[in-house]
């Protein structure tokens, strides 16, 4: 469990990488999540409260400055809470390269996010990477 969260902590603090998103694939990111367009949102889009260490907030503050000094942001990010699948914030996470995205998530939590929506955005990074 710690390392899982160290893991996360790590790539929360990569996140952005070297390659991150247009905001066109962001927003399209966002809007599977939110449900924006179609009404639904995702199952794994949890809105409620949070449950993390002192120290991944802190992190996550951290990241949320800079997404902010970078002047990213997407319609909707409102209804953007904590992926119950990869328990990342999902308003950080749409802006995310794949490459940070892609390396820091096991096959399992992939397998987690295709049982909440196979239309999670998620898994066609996967499928690029696998495919490579």
């Amino acid at each position: 469990m710690i390392m899982g969260l160290l893991d996360g902590a790590k790539a929360i603090l990569d996140g952005f990488g070297e390659a991150p998103p247009s905001h066109g694939v962001a927003q399209a990111r966002a809007d599977i999540c939110s449900g924006r367009l179609s009404g639904r949102p995702c199952p794994a889009n949890h809105r409620g409260g949070w449950i993390v260490t002192d120290k991944i907030a802190q992190v996550i503050r951290a990241q949320r400055e800079r997404k902010l000094e970078l002047n990213l942001r997407v319609e909707g990010e409102e209804l953007l809470g904590q992926c119950t699948a990869c328990r990342c914030p999902l308003f950080l996470k749409v802006f995310y390269d794949e490459e940070t995205i892609y390396s820091y998530t096991p096959d399992t939590v992939f397998d987690k996010m295709k049982e909440a929506n196979e239309a999670c955005w998620m898994l066609a990074i996967q499928q690029r990477h696998q495919n490579k």
